[in-house]
C-alpha cells in the first residue's frame, strides 16, 4: 500500500487543525463539482442525475449538487431534511430504502415528496394507502431485482437481496398494479451494485439494467416514464489513486438509450454518490504516541474507526492509506520504517494499517487519510465509546463555507403518559 501525497490544501489544513482541532475531516467542494460534472458528460443526452446522499449527508455537499442541477436520492428522514435544507425542492427527491415505515412515508409525503422506489409489495401497498390518506398522489418506481448478478464488488442485485423485488414477482402482478389507486407508477428502478471496479463491469451492469427495463416495461405494458439505471460508478476509498476514466461509457450508453423501443419514451436517471464526492475529503488527524512492543512498532493516532471505516460499504473494517504531513522532498529523504498505525479506542479492531512503511513519526505530527469524501464521517461507529465526531470543514478554493460536527450522545426522551401513571399506582 503506497503513501499518499499530501494534498493540495495541505498548508491550509494544518492551519485549520490549529483552529478547528484534531481530527478534522476537509472537503473540496470545487473537486465536487469537477467530479460532477465529469460524470454528467458521459451520461445520454437528457439524463438525470441523483445524489445519493448517503455517500455524505453534508449540507455544503448537498448544496453544490443541487446547484449544479442534480436530483435527491435518500432513505431516511434525517437525509430527507439535509436534502430540502440544501435546496432541493420536494419534486427532485426519490425516497427509497427498503424499509420505509408509515410514518416516514406519512412524513414524507407531508413535506411534498411523492417520488418512491418500492422494493416490494408490502412497500408499495404502504406508500398507496399513506398516500390515498393524505389525498396525494405518489408516483412510484418499481424497484427491481434482476435476474443476472453484476460483477461488483458488493452486488445489492442479480442475486438474493433485501433490495427490490425478483423480476418475475413484479411481472406476475399486473392486475395487483392496477388495484392501487393512491399511486402513478413512474418506471423501473434498478441497482446492480456499488465499486463496479472496471469498464467492463460497469457497461455490463447498465447493460442488464437497460434490459431488465425493457423486459418489465413489455411484460407490464405500462406507459412508464422513467427508467432509473443505478450507478455503481467507483472511486477508491481511504486509498491513494483516481477512479475510472468514464469517458469510454459515452458512446455505448448513447447508443443503448437509442436503440431501446419499450422504453424509448422514458427518461434516463442515473444515481451516484461515491464517485460525486469520494475525493473531495480527506481526515487529517494527529499522531498521539508511538510505542514499541515485542518487536513492532505502533503509531496511536487521535482518530480510528469510529470517525473511519465501521462501514464503508466494503463489508468490513478496511485498512486505509496515511499520509504524513510534511514536504515531499523532506519525506523523500527520510528512511522509512515499519509501523502499526492505530486508533485511541479500546478494541483491537481500531487498526488503519499493518506493516506498512511510513518516515519516522514523533508525538504530534500530523498525518491524512485521503478520499475519504464519501462513506467516511457518517459510515462510521461514531457512538463506539462516546468519543466526539470529528469536526468536518468544507472550503472552496481554500476559503472556509461551512464547518459542522455530527450530533452525538443520548438525547432524553419523554415518557408516555399512560408509563407515567402507571409509575405512579406501583409507588
Amino acid at each position: 500500500m503506497s503513501t499518499p501525497t499530501s494534498p493540495p490544501e495541505g498548508a491550509r489544513a494544518l492551519a485549520w487543525l490549529e483552529t478547528h482541532g484534531s481530527p478534522l475531516y476537509v472537503y473540496d467542494l470545487d473537486e465536487v463539482e469537477r467530479r460532477a460534472r465529469e460524470l454528467m458528460s458521459v451520461l445520454p443526452d437528457g439524463s438525470r442525475l441523483l445524489f445519493s446522499l448517503k455517500a455524505n449527508p453534508l449540507p455544503a455537499v448537498a448544496q453544490v449538487l443541487c446547484g449544479l442541477g442534480c436530483d435527491a436520492e435518500v432513505s431516511s428522514p434525517g437525509e430527507l431534511s439535509v436534502a430540502l435544507g440544501a435546496g432541493f425542492s420536494p419534486e427532485r427527491v426519490l425516497y427509497s430504502g427498503p424499509g420505509k415505515s408509515a410514518e416516514e412515508v406519512r412524513g414524507a409525503l407531508g413535506l411534498g415528496v411523492t417520488r418512491f422506489s418500492a422494493e416490494s409489495w408490502t412497500d408499495l401497498e404502504r406508500v398507496d394507502r399513506a398516500s390515498r390518506a393524505a389525498r396525494r398522489c405518489s408516483r412510484v418506481l418499481l424497484r427491481v431485482n434482476p435476474d443476472t448478478p453484476p460483477m461488483a464488488r458488493l452486488a445489492m442485485s442479480g442475486v438474493s437481496s433485501q433490495f427490490g423485488l425478483d423480476e418475475a414477482q413484479w411481472r406476475e402482478g399486473r392486475e395487483r398494479l392496477a388495484a392501487l389507486s393512491g399511486i402513478e407508477l413512474l418506471g423501473v428502478h434498478v441497482y446492480q451494485g456499488t465499486q463496479l471496479a472496471d469498464v467492463p463491469a460497469l457497461l455490463s451492469s447498465l447493460r442488464l439494467a437497460f434490459e431488465a427495463g425493457e423486459s418489465l416495461v413489455s411484460a407490464l405494458d405500462l406507459p412508464f416514464q422513467v427508467l432509473d439505471l443505478g450507478g455503481g460508478f467507483p472511486w477508491p476509498f481511504a486509498t491513494s489513486g483516481t477512479g475510472l476514466d468514464l469517458a469510454p461509457l459515452r458512446e455505448p450508453l448513447a447508443r443503448w438509450a437509442a436503440e431501446r423501443r419499450r422504453t424509448a419514451s422514458c427518461e434516463l436517471w442515473f444515481e451516484s454518490g461515491r464517485r460525486l464526492c469520494g475525493s473531495s475529503g480527506t481526515l487529517w488527524a494527529t499522531v498521539l504516541d508511538v510505542k514499541h512492543s515485542k518487536g513492532k512498532q505502533y503509531v496511536v493516532l487521535d482518530t480510528g474507526i469510529h470517525h473511519l471505516g465501521g462501514m464503508s460499504g466494503l463489508g468490513r473494517v478496511p485498512l486505509v492509506s496515511v499520509g504524513v504531513a510534511r514536504a515531499g522532498a523532506q519525506v523523500a529523504r527520510e528512511v522509512l520504517e515499519e509501523v502499526n498505525v492505530v486508533g485511541p479506542l479500546c478494541t483491537p479492531l481500531d487498526c488503519f494499517a499493518r506493516n506498512v512503511k511510513l518516515p519516522p513519526l514523533r508525538v504530534g505530527d500530523r498525518v491524512f487519510v485521503p478520499n475519504v469524501g464519501a462513506y467516511g464521517a457518517t459510515a462510521s461507529l461514531t457512538g463506539f465509546l462516546s468519543r466526539p465526531p470529528p469536526v468536518e470543514l468544507a472550503h472552496r478554493g481554500g476559503e472556509v463555507v461551512a464547518v459542522h460536527r455530527l450530533r452525538w450522545g443520548h438525547e432524553p426522551q419523554a415518557r408516555p403518559a399512560s408509563e407515567g401513571a402507571q409509575s405512579e399506582e406501583t409507588r
